[in-house]
């Protein structure tokens, strides 16, 4: 569409644009303020998904404590690492081993006499000349031309997916070819009818073949070979590093320091929720700081716009009802005991998890729990099966149910309440995966709303300002035929 042309102050000397800016500045605070409740609106969003992040990762974790699987994970502990590590899977069965290495197993190996030679240069054959070598895996002839180099063979060589490897030590000046795999089954043979890996490589045909060693290891009593120097037994692996001549004992038992640690690290990560709900809850809006406008930040370096946006941010989650309602169930389902379990060990209070007592001048710590330790650790070791049905005990009742919260473990009624919160603040704010088009939540009904709101204000801004235009445009008219009239007038007069 062409642009209507317009008069700018030729008959009256008025500078029109910006006397319709002005008009204009005033007849855009409606806007303005449409787009800082949006901006608002966005902000609030953000602080309620830093917060459903927050909340999430509580959830995965207490989901750990759900299950038995997490608590009766095994842990392996070897008197002698230097001899033979063990390192449990989720099946191990727990017990000790008398373990003594009595051999490693080893790949078949041939070394080479000492050459003075560089992997660059060519070999030196006159003409094409071949040799074979057989490894675990399969055979494989490689072909030696005048255009060959001790490098390009070598790459043939390791290529060839044989199960041998041929290198070269740079140290000692020898190669050395060697299966990748170890024990009896590994053979390496060589033909070398052309004497090339004779001559050149100084690799002796009479040191062919050669195989590798089983493993020798006695278990409780009872020697077996292996091929290799990692074996599991009982759910258990064992990775031989060296020979041992008296036995090394392995013992495989209930993983405490896991369990400890995923109950520690829960109590740290619930005095952080605590921390978050709290700051963000209990911040007063600084009603002094609106969101910024576009003509606002024209005149404001990056820095003055970023304490500007951290004063108005100040508050978004005041006294949020979702976020103190979850500080109040989770408080209340951690203060109630566990029923259906012996009295001393039905509440967490008995394995050394407490709320902070209440110190002057330290209101920050109310609601926050505090762990002793030793108090846990010593529950661990001396019951871990009570410590373990604290946390995992079922009930036929579900969420919601009544009673379902007295009878439920801490580990299900914990993760079903940090559920329910973070269903809440989806209802309220939806998800990053739907568009807003499909965006059910309040949140997204909202952002429809203000876009809606902030479109049909534009459009109409657009009429106000066209129609002070064609207002000046007018009056320029009007005064260019009066300041005509006058001008003929005039001339009139002065005949």
């Amino acid at each position: 569409m062409i642009s209507p042309i317009r008069f700018g102050g030729i008959a009256s000397g008025l500078d029109t644009d910006m006397l319709v800016s002005q008009l204009m500045t005033a007849e855009r605070m409606p806007l303005n303020k449409l787009n800082q409740q949006k901006q608002k609106l966005a902000w609030k969003r953000e602080a309620y998904q830093e917060m459903n992040t927050q909340l999430t990762a509580l959830r995965t974790l207490t989901d750990k404590l759900r299950f038995t699987t997490s608590f009766n994970k095994q842990a392996a502990s070897s008197s002698n690492e230097s001899v033979i590590k063990a390192t449990s899977s989720s099946n191990a069965v727990s017990g000790s081993y008398s373990i003594q290495v009595n051999s490693l197993a080893s790949s078949a190996l041939v070394t080479g006499d000492t050459t003075n030679i560089n992997l660059k240069d060519k070999i030196g054959v006159s003409s094409e000349q071949t040799f074979t070598i057989t490894g675990p895996k399969g055979d494989i002839e490689i072909k030696v031309t005048p255009d060959s180099t001790y490098e390009s063979v070598m790459k043939q060589v390791n290529a060839a997916n044989t199960g041998v490897n041929l290198s070269f030590d740079s140290i000692n000046k020898r190669f050395m070819a060697t299966t990748t795999s170890t024990g009896e089954s590994a053979v390496l043979k060589v033909d070398d009818p052309d004497g090339v890996l004779q001559n050149f490589f100084k690799l002796d045909s009479a040191s062919f073949p050669q195989t590798g060693s089983n493993a020798s290891v006695t278990i409780n009593g009872t020697t077996m070979e292996l091929e290799n120097n990692s074996f599991e037994f009982n759910g258990v692996r064992f990775d031989i590093q060296g020979v041992s001549t008296s036995a090394v004992s392995v013992t495989v038992s209930q993983d405490t320091q896991n369990i400890a640690s995923v109950i520690k690290e829960f109590v740290e990560q619930y005095n952080a929720l605590v921390d978050s709900i709290n700051g963000a809850t209990k911040a007063v809006p600084n009603r002094s700081y609106a969101p910024l406008t576009s003509e606002q930040k024209e005149g404001m370096t990056e820095k003055q716009i970023e304490l500007w946006e951290s004063k108005a941010k100040t508050g978004l989650l005041y006294r949020d009802s979702i976020l103190q309602e979850t500080l109040t169930s989770l408080r209340g389902m951690l203060l109630q005991s566990v029923e259906g379990l012996p009295e001393e060990f039905n509440s967490l209070s008995d394995i050394g998890i407490t709320f902070k007592k209440f110190v002057p001048g330290m209101t920050g710590e109310l609601g926050k729990l505090e762990l002793d330790e030793q108090k846990l650790q010593d529950a661990i070791t001396n019951n871990p099966e009570a410590v373990m049905n604290l946390f995992t005990k079922t009930t036929s009742l579900k969420p919601g149910e009544q009673g379902y919260v007295e009878e439920a473990g801490y580990g299900d009624r914990l993760y079903n309440a940090l559920n329910t919160s973070i269903n809440k603040i989806i209802k309220q704010i939806g998800t990053t995966t739907i568009s807003d088009s499909a965006d059910s939540s309040i949140f997204g009904q909202q952002f429809r709303d203000l876009n809606s709101r902030i479109d049909t204000l534009e459009n109409r801004l657009k009429a106000v300002e066209e129609r002070y235009y064609k207002q000046f445009t007018a009056m320029e008219k009007t005064l260019h035929k009066l300041n005509s009239q006058a001008s003929w007038i005039a001339q009139q007069l002065g005949q």
